[in-house]
């Protein structure tokens, strides 16, 4: 692909990054996106030919801008129990600023379009991934103790996927916190983490 037409794509992601985050999926159309970058929608709608494969885009955009947050930040640190705070801290602000973009993948559900189903596999598996490189560094220091490093670090984000649940005081309106709920899911979070390590300790 041409630069020109890389640098296209940026632009509408960029746009529909703002778009989505003001006013979430549902109340974004691509004629706004459109006008905004004062594209005809023709264009538009030869790189995403519609409103899903562009959210799904810009979910993924947002997300790997996450992921290089967190790389830069975690860099310099050595204390497995800062680092994981760093990536709960980040994650978590994350989703605050991007609550109304984050809020229609919450709220699919079981009925979740199989483009989105990628994003968000490929998001848990670069969780995985992030989580298990600090266990072995952990463990390189001599701070842990650990026997299997995959299903450790599986076993830590499937606890912290749990606290959403028990935070939410109306499941029944949205599987998506608020803003405030956010805030008790991460001190609970916080809160395991930090046992959780205490129990790997050497």
């Amino acid at each position: 692909m041409p630069k020109s037409a890389d640098e296209k794509r940026v632009k509408i992601l960029e746009s529909a990054k703002r778009r989505f985050a003001h006013y979430g999926m549902s109340k974004t159309t691509m004629a706004e996106i459109a006008k905004d970058l004062s594209f005809s929608k023709a264009l538009l709608y030869y790189y995403f030919p519609d409103k899903n494969s562009l959210y799904c885009a810009v979910l993924d955009y947002v997300i790997t801008e996450q992921e290089e947050d967190i790389l830069e930040v975690l860099r310099p640190i050595t204390n497995t129990e800062r680092a994981i705070m760093v990536i709960l801290e980040k994650r978590m602000e994350y989703i605050k600023k991007y609550y109304n973009l984050f809020e229609y993948t919450f709220n699919t559900g079981k009925d979740v379009p199989e483009d989105l189903g990628k994003v968000i596999i490929c998001s848990f598996e670069k969780q995985h991934e992030q989580i298990i490189s600090i266990l072995k560094n952990g463990a390189k220091s001599g701070e842990l103790v650990i026997d299997n490093y995959e299903e450790t670090a599986r076993l830590f984000l499937f606890s912290l996927m749990g606290m959403r649940l028990i935070v939410i005081k109306d499941i029944k309106h949205s599987f998506f916190p608020t803003k405030e709920e956010f805030d008790a899911i991460l001190e609970m979070q916080k809160k395991m983490a930090k046992i959780f390590i205490k129990g790997l300790g050497a």
